[in-house]
Parts: C-alpha cells; structure tokens; sequence
C-alpha cells in the first residue's frame, strides 16, 4: 500500500479521522473551508487552483494539486461555501473526493432527499409539502391525520423538527412559517416506540449500525437529544436499503436515518452528508477506518491506470462517484470541467423565538 496525502476540509475537530489517517502510515493536511480562497482561470487550459487564506499567513498560500491524493470532506457549518470549495478541489482540480458536492447539497434539503428517495423506489413516510398551506384539511389527511410531524427544510441532530398533536397548533404553526416565507413538510407520524436506526454507509457496505432511543418525553431519538444508543446488525435488506439511499442523493458516505413501523415495513428518514462521531464511541467502531481503506482502493486503482499511460497524455480521475478522463498538462492543474448551480439554504432564524422548541437549536 503506498503512502497517500489527504487533504481534509472540515469546520471542527477531526481528532477520530486523523488518528485513523496517522495510524494506516499516510499523512494530511487540514483546512477550514472557510479560510479557502477558490480562484477560477481565463485561461483555456483551466489553471484553477484553491488558497489557504488563514487570516494568520502573511500571504496566502496555493495549494498544489498535485501534492494531494484524496479529499475528504467534513464541511458542519457554511456548507453553500464549503460546497463550492470542495466541487473546484474536486472537479476543476481533479482531485478524488470521498464526498460529492451536489450530494451534500441535496442531503442537506430534506425536502429533496424526500423526493430522490421515492424517486429510486425507495420507501418514506408519506409527505406533503405546500409553499402556501391555505388548505390544511387536506394536507393532515394526506399524512393520515394528526399526529403528524413538520420539519424544516434544513437542519440536523433533530433540530427544525417538530410533532403536530391538535388542530390548532398545526394552523398556527403552518401560517406563522408561511406568512414568514420559511418552508416546512409535512410527513406522517411513524409509530417506532421512540426508535430509529443510523447506519453508516461507506461504498458498498454499511460500516456500521446504531438503535437509538429517544429520551423520556420527547419523541427524537437523536443521541444529541440525549437520547440513548446500542450498535445493532441489520438484515441484508436493510442494509441493501441503506446503500441505495445514499447512492439516492448521490453519496458514497452517509449517515442513513431508518426506521421501523409498528408492522415492521421499514422507512428511510433522512441521509445525513456529515455524520456525527457519537455512533463510533457509543458502538466502538472508528467507520474512518472503512473511509480511508475505501480511499487507498479507489486512489490505488486510479494510480495503477495512470501507471499505464504517458506523463502529457490522458489520466483517470474520480469526480464524486463519476470516472472522468481528463488531460495532464506538462504543469498541474486540469481541464475545467463545467460548474452546477448550487442550491439556496432557506434562512429558518426568523421564527427562533416563536417556536423555540424547534428553532432552539439552531445556531444561525
């Protein structure tokens, strides 16, 4: 196995992926997102290239494509800007990246992830959406009726959730957040006995899998609710489940919400971009052991290609999950491949201090 250099974007610590990075003899470096200058060439042989503008460097610094083998990505925060960065490491550089932009940007919508899910014959609660819910009758039955759960467009760790119980509330909720242009779903009430499952997808596999239980009292089994968890094994068809759904909204690294209803027919809740760390200390298996294994195959099978052909001829690269042929110049960095508008992030803070158990939360 040769020796790799990653280079990882993310917005907090990443003591666990390191540990795994230093521990499989390859070496890193770490950047924020944030501090990233992104610079787009008139040139048409596309020198596009990335800075480290760290506020405590002189001046800034390129990083050179070329000296990298893999990115990966764990952009929490500022992930409109995080996306943009990573997609020009990954697509105008040419660098492999364990994560895809678009990706992200679609797990990230809740809404969206909704519709890639059913649109791949995958199994969710029923949802209903409306940008003006003038007719909330025929909303709640669309859902079977009340209970039913809203959840805001954005948001994770349970944060932007909330359960609708009487008539009410659901009316008043739905036009304050109408009236205030923030969107809302609808979806029906999954009876789990306060259950769900995340299960970590890397590639082809499920790395690893949790039952969580929601604390007494509130119906969200997020551990960050300080709810409870145990590692489970799913069947093969769960985890078949699990792998399409992130193949779904076009990731190969996910954090995949299910859950079970009362009659055991399973349900796709959510695809989660950037998986928390608690399921590794709550089940004691470290999944980036199976992101970086992933990396060395897929950079291994790429270098072995490029092995073959000659230094100013065509090279393989991965772009997301995507094998594209792209032209190496006498001098890094590569053809510039074409850009994909990325996605708005609904500004949910107007209603924080309305509801402020379902905006509390949200750190905006």
């Amino acid at each position: 196995m040769s020796k790799l250099h990653f280079l990882v974007l993310a917005t907090g610590q990443q003591d666990k992926l390191i540990n795994v990075i230093e521990q499989r003899g390859h070496t890193y470096e770490i950047y924020n997102p944030n501090d990233v200058y992104l610079y787009v060439s008139s040139s048409e042989n596309g020198y596009d290239c990335v800075y480290d503008g760290n506020q405590e460097l002189t001046e800034p610094k390129r990083l050179k494509a070329n000296a990298y083998d893999a990115v990966i990505s764990r952009i929490g925060d500022s992930l409109n800007h995080g996306t943009c960065i990573l997609r020009h490491i990954n697509e105008n550089l040419g660098i492999y990246s364990t994560q895809d932009a678009d990706g992200l940007l679609t797990a990230s919508n809740k809404l969206k992830t909704t519709q890639k899910l059913s649109y791949r014959g995958l199994r969710v609660p029923k949802t209903i959406y409306a940008k003006n819910p003038v007719h909330v009758d025929f909303l709640l039955k669309k859902v079977d009726g009340l209970p039913a759960i809203a959840k805001l467009l954005q948001g994770s760790q349970g944060v932007g959730v909330n359960i609708l119980e009487t008539p009410l509330a659901t009316n008043t909720m739905l036009e304050s957040f109408s009236k205030s242009n923030i969107d809302l779903k609808i979806q029906k009430f999954i009876k789990a006995n306060g259950k769900d499952i995340r299960a970590i997808v890397v590639g082809d596999k499920v790395a690893v899998a949790m039952e969580r239980t929601a604390n007494k009292g509130d119906f969200r089994a997020n551990i960050s609710k300080n709810g409870s968890g145990r590692k489970v094994e799913l069947s093969e068809e769960d985890k078949d489940i699990c792998i399409r759904s992130a193949k779904a909204v076009g990731l190969e690294f996910a954090g995949v919400d299910i859950m079970k209803d009362d009659k055991g027919k399973t349900f796709v809740i959510e695809v989660n971009g950037n998986p928390g760390t608690k399921i590794i200390d709550l089940t004691g298996h470290n999944y980036f052991v199976d992101l970086v294994k992933m990396v060395e195959e897929k950079v291994g099978k790429i270098e072995n290609k490029e092995d073959n052909t000659d230094e100013a001829s065509t090279s393989n690269r991965l772009v997301g999950n995507t094998k594209v042929t792209l032209f190496r110049q006498k001098v890094d960095p590569y053809e510039k491949l074409s850009e994909q508008e990325i996605a708005r992030i609904e500004n949910i803070n107007r209603l924080k201090s309305k509801y402020p158990i379902l905006m509390k939360d949200l750190d905006i």
